[in-house]
This record gives C-alpha cells, structure tokens and sequence, in this order.
C-alpha cells in the first residue's frame, strides 16, 4: 500500500492578505483602502507586527452582508 503523505495534508490557506494583495484581487489601489480606513468605511483590518493585514474569513463575512445591485435576470 502506498501513501502519498502529502494527500492526508489539508490545503494550507491564507489567512490574512496584505493591502497590496487585497488591492489587486480586488481592482483597487492601495490608496483606495487606506482611504477606506480613513473613513472607517470598508471591509475590517487589523494591524499585525506594524503592517495593516485583512483576515481572509472577515473579508468574506463582509462582502456577504453587502448589499447586492443590478437586477436578477
């Protein structure tokens, strides 16, 4: 029997992405984020070890509770 060790590994995740990251996942700019922060508008962030950081799971909570446009087609 031969098993493949890697195959019982879970996938390993992000779990926060820098400003640059989300910027550019996202189609914005930086300034746009900071912008965001500035005005306490936006999706959560946190400070870690003098970086601002998004948590991938709160990211997701947030774009869920936004409100949807356009019209069901």
């Amino acid at each position: 029997m031969d098993v493949n060790p890697r195959a019982a590994r879970p996938a390993v995740r992000a779990l926060y992405l820098s400003e640059r990251d989300l910027a550019s996942m996202w189609g914005l700019s930086v300034k746009t984020l900071q912008g965001w922060r500035l005005r306490r508008k936006g999706p959560p962030w946190r400070r870690l070890c003098g970086t601002v950081r998004y948590d991938v799971e709160a990211l997701e909570a947030w774009v869920a509770a936004q409100p949807g446009g356009g019209a069901a087609a």
